[in-house]
C-alpha cells in the first residue's frame, strides 16, 4: 500500500485541480476576436472556427460554449501533464522537480488574465490559443521525443501537431519549418544515409505547407464559398509599410486605385499623429508608439475608409471586397518597401525586441534588463552544459525552446506587433529548459541522447546471458 502511495501521480494533481478550478468558477470569455472565430470569418484560420462549428452543430447554440470551455480546460490540463511526464521520463528528476515543472508550464494561464488588459483567461475564452497553447505543449513533447528517441513515430506526430498549429493561427506556421530544423538535427547527428534523409525531411516539410494551403482553402469554400487562402494579411502588413512611409511616396505607385487608397490612409495617419515622424526619439519608444497605433492604421486608417469605397463601387459580398483589399495592399506594399525599407526594418527590430521581452517577462525600464540578463544567462547555461556533456539532453531542449522563441517573435513582428498573448508560447519552455540546464549542471541523471527502449532491452538480456569477467586493473 505505502509503495503504491508513492507512485501516485501528486504532480498531476497541480493541473487537474487547477483548470477544473477555471471551469468551475470562470466563465465563457467573449473577447475581441471572438464573433469572427464563431461566424467563421474569413481572416481567422480555421481549425478553432472549425473546432466550434463542431460543437455548436452537435450541442445547439445554447450549450455549446460551456461544453467547449469544458474541453478546452481538459485539454489545457492533458497537454500540462504529458509535457511535465515526457520531460520527466527522458531527464529521470522526482516528484518535486515535475511539480516544479507543472506549476512553470501553468504560467501562461496565470500571468495573462493578471497582466493583460482584457483578463484574458486562456483556457476559459473563446480564442485561438485556448487550442494553441495546448496543442504547442503536445508539439514540443513530441519534437523532442523524435530527438532523443529517433523514432518515425514521434516525427510523423510532431509533424501533424505543427500543421495543426499552423491552422489554428497564421504565425505557428514557424513550428513547421521548426520540425524540419530538428528532423534535419537528427539526422545529420546520425550520419546515415544523410542526402536520402535530409531530402524526405524537405519533402515533408513542403507536404505540410501545401497540405496547409489545400486545407485553407477547401475550409474557405465549403463554409464561405470561396476557393481561397484567409484575408487581409497584406492589410496587416500594409499597417506597418504605411507607419514607415512619407506623403511624397505615393508617386512610386504606378496603379491608381492603389495611390488613391494609400493617399486616403496616408493622409488620415498624418492627421492623428499616426506615422514615423509622430514617434518620440528612442529605440523602444518607437516600438512603443507603433504598437499604441498598429490596430487603428489597420482597421480606422485602412479597413473602414476603403470599405466605404468599395460599397460606393459596387462591391456587395465582404469577401471579394477583401480580396480587392488585399491585391491593393499588397500592390502598395510593393511599390514601397524599397523606398522604406531601412525605417520599416528600424521599426521591425523593435517590436521583435519588445516580443523577445514580452516572451520571458514584462516590458518595463528594469525588466528590460532583466531579460537581457536572463538570454545570456541562458546561453551560457546551455555552453557549460553541451561542455559538460556533448550529449546532453537539456542543451537539445534549451536549443528547441530558443529557436521558438525567436521564430515566434521574428514571424509575428511582420505582420503585428508582439502583444502578451502572441508571445506566450515561449515563456514556460524558456524557464522549464533553464531548470533542465541547471538540474544537468548540477549533477542531475541524463539518460544517453539516444536511448531507445527496445535496444536497452536487448542490451540488457545479452549481458545477462554473458559471462561475468575479472576485472584485473588495479588503481
Amino acid at each position: 500500500m505505502i509503495r503504491k502511495w508513492k507512485k501516485f501521480p501528486f504532480p498531476w494533481l497541480l493541473p487537474v485541480l487547477f483548470f477544473a478550478a477555471l471551469w468551475l468558477l470562470g466563465t465563457t470569455g467573449i473577447y475581441n476576436d471572438s464573433n469572427q472565430y464563431i461566424a467563421m470569418h474569413i481572416h481567422r484560420e480555421p481549425l478553432y472556427s472549425f473546432f466550434l462549428w463542431i460543437f455548436r452543430s452537435l450541442f445547439g447554440e445554447t450549450k455549446y460554449l460551456d461544453i467547449v470551455r469544458f474541453l478546452q480546460n481538459g485539454l489545457a490540463a492533458f497537454s500540462v501533464i504529458w509535457l511535465a511526464e515526457s520531460l520527466k521520463k527522458r531527464f529521470g528528476f522526482g516528484q518535486w522537480m515535475e511539480t516544479l515543472v507543472c506549476l512553470i508550464l501553468l504560467a501562461p494561464h496565470i500571468i495573462t488574465p493578471v497582466f493583460s488588459a482584457s483578463g484574458l483567461v486562456l483556457s476559459n475564452g473563446v480564442i485561438s490559443e485556448a487550442l494553441g497553447l495546448p496543442l504547442f505543449y503536445l508539439f514540443t513533447a513530441q519534437c523532442m521525443k523524435m530527438v532523443y528517441t529517433r523514432q518515425r513515430g514521434a516525427a510523423l506526430s510532431s509533424l501533424l501537431l505543427s500543421l495543426f498549429l499552423s491552422l489554428v493561427r497564421g504565425q505557428m506556421m514557424f513550428t513547421i519549418l521548426l520540425w524540419l530544423v530538428f528532423a534535419g538535427a537528427v539526422v545529420i547527428v546520425e550520419k546515415k544515409k544523410l542526402a536520402k534523409r535530409l531530402l524526405i525531411c524537405v519533402v515533408c516539410t513542403a507536404l505540410a505547407f501545401g497540405t496547409r494551403t489545400l486545407l485553407v482553402k477547401s475550409y474557405n469554400l465549403v463554409f464561405n464559398g470561396y476557393f481561397i487562402n484567409n484575408t487581409f494579411g497584406s492589410v496587416g502588413l500594409l499597417a506597418n509599410i504605411l507607419y514607415a512611409a512619407d506623403e511624397e511616396d505615393a508617386e512610386r505607385i504606378a496603379d491608381q486605385d492603389a495611390r488613391v487608397m494609400f493617399e486616403l490612409s496616408y493622409r488620415l495617419a498624418k492627421e492623428q499623429g499616426a506615422t514615423y515622424q509622430d514617434a518620440p526619439e528612442g529605440f523602444f519608444n518607437r516600438a512603443a508608439h507603433l504598437e499604441k497605433w498598429h490596430d487603428a492604421i489597420k482597421f480606422e486608417m485602412i479597413e473602414e475608409p476603403w470599405r466605404q469605397l468599395h460599397d460606393r463601387e459596387g462591391f456587395i459580398d465582404y469577401i471579394p471586397e477583401n480580396v480587392e483589399s488585399d491585391r491593393i495592399a499588397a500592390t502598395i506594399v510593393k511599390s514601397l518597401l524599397p523606398a522604406v525599407l531601412g525605417r520599416w526594418l528600424y521599426d521591425y527590430l523593435a517590436l521583435a525586441c519588445y516580443g523577445l521581452i514580452r516572451s520571458i517577462a514584462v516590458v518595463h525600464p528594469l525588466l528590460n534588463w532583466y531579460a537581457l540578463t536572463a538570454y545570456l544567462a541562458y546561453i551560457v547555461l546551455a555552453a557549460l552544459a553541451w561542455r559538460k556533456n556533448h550529449n546532453s539532453n537539456a542543451v537539445w531542449l534549451a536549443a528547441f525552446s530558443l529557436l521558438a522563441v525567436l521564430a515566434n517573435v521574428f514571424a509575428t513582428s511582420m505582420i503585428i506587433m508582439c502583444l502578451s498573448r502572441y508571445v506566450i508560447y515561449g515563456l514556460p519552455l524558456f524557464y522549464v529548459s533553464g531548470l533542465m540546464l541547471l538540474y544537468e549542471l548540477a549533477g542531475g541523471k541524463r539518460r544517453s541522447l539516444c536511448s531507445f527502449p527496445q535496444a536497452d532491452f536487448h542490451a540488457s538480456m545479452k549481458s545477462a546471458h554473458r559471462k561475468p569477467q575479472v576485472n584485473l586493473n588495479i588503481d
